[in-house]
């Protein structure tokens, strides 16, 4: 291939001779004492995996995937986020933030500007095959989703604008709380308001408006709030509760994990180890019984005094009305968030 004035290395293989054989631990300290990237802690870099760019800093607890590859200018990736096996993202700029998942042979890349930007937020997930172009800025609020073989595009391009053919470069924004399910495509220049939902194999582009439930080829608007999303009140709140934890239970028995009843608590035991869950209903006071490593799951907003009381006793949250937790969590914790998830609830970690 010819010579460019602009070099143009998507698959960089001197970096991955270089950097992409090592094992975790010693790409992390390479990456740290060669390349000067801020690097936190239980940070795991599979085996095949690059990391590259001028500015780096990647997280607590991130995780890079075998065969994965992110790449760019600036990169920076919060705590607890992960890129799955086999995925390429590479964007000038870089932004992603805590908890935020992309799965396996995710695509997120095309010609680069300037301001090429790929922003994902936190508590956010884009699922296999899907196709992300941020050739202009793609923007994606805290707590969406992108189903898989979804397909974002930033420009359109390929047939002579001389003979008068339409060539688009406009960003894309999706808000906070967006779900696309799969193959779903995003057209240059939209923008999907906070709260919204795209119907399956919808052709989205323009304005959506906040809280809308829109379909079709190109999608339409065919609900809005306040009779998109319908609320529960709270008895239809608390019974949603119980079914999610009698699910849990089920689930982590089949595990393996002994579940018993120890008012007002919730033991759990596997391994040697068991854990306490105490459940508190909306407007109810936190006791006093809570001891440290115990999990609080309340079902309301314990509020920010309750919260650093917990903190102190080092005891671990997860409050379902004010959509926070703390910042870590036992093994209980961690499994009962990530279960919650299934049901559509992130909540974010506490600062």
């Amino acid at each position: 291939m010819a010579r460019t004035l602009v070099p143009k290395a998507r698959l960089p293989i001197r970096h991955l001779l270089l950097f992409g054989w090592m094992p975790s631990f010693l790409k992390v300290w390479a990456y740290r004492t060669f390349l000067r990237y801020r690097i936190g802690q239980h940070v795991r870099l599979a085996f095949g995996s690059a990391v590259i760019g001028d500015d780096v800093e990647l997280a607590d607890h991130v995780e890079i995937g075998l065969l994965a590859l992110v790449q760019g200018r600036r990169i920076t990736i919060g705590r607890h986020s992960s890129v799955g096996t086999m995925s390429y993202v590479a964007c000038e700029t870089i932004e992603i933030g805590e908890d935020a998942k992309i799965r396996e042979q995710v695509y997120v890349g095309g010609p680069q500007l300037p301001e090429s930007r790929f922003s994902l937020g936190s508590r956010t997930i884009v699922l296999q095959m899907a196709f992300i172009n941020p050739t202009k800025p793609v923007v994606i609020g805290d707590d969406t989703g992108i189903g898989g073989h979804c397909l974002i595009f930033t420009h359109g391009a390929w047939l002579n604008v001389l003979d008068g053919y339409p060539v688009t470069y406009e960003p894309v924004t999706l808000g906070k709380s967006v779900w696309l399910p799969w193959r779903v495509f995003v057209m240059p220049g939209t923008t999907i308001g906070d709260g919204s939902v795209i119907g399956a194999n919808s052709l989205v582009s323009g304005t959506i408006p906040p809280s809308s439930l829109a379909v079709g080829s190109p999608a339409k608007v065919i609900r809005t709030a306040p009779d998109f999303p319908r609320r529960p009140d709270g008895t239809q709140r608390e019974r949603i509760v119980d079914e999610m934890l009698a699910e849990f239970d089920r689930y982590v028995t089949h595990g393996g994990v002994t579940t018993a009843d120890e008012p007002p608590f919730r033991r759990y035991a596997v391994g040697g180890a068991s854990y306490r869950l105490l459940r508190i209903a909306v407007g109810a006071p936190v006791p006093s019984e809570l001891a440290q490593g115990d999990t609080l799951l309340h079902e309301g907003d314990v509020g920010a005094d309750v919260r650093a009381r917990l903190r102190e006793a080092r005891v671990h949250w997860l409050e379902l009305g004010g959509k926070t937790r703390s910042r870590e969590g036992s093994p209980l914790t961690e499994e009962l968030a990530l279960f919650l998830n299934r049901y559509g609830i992130r909540l974010a970690r506490d600062k």
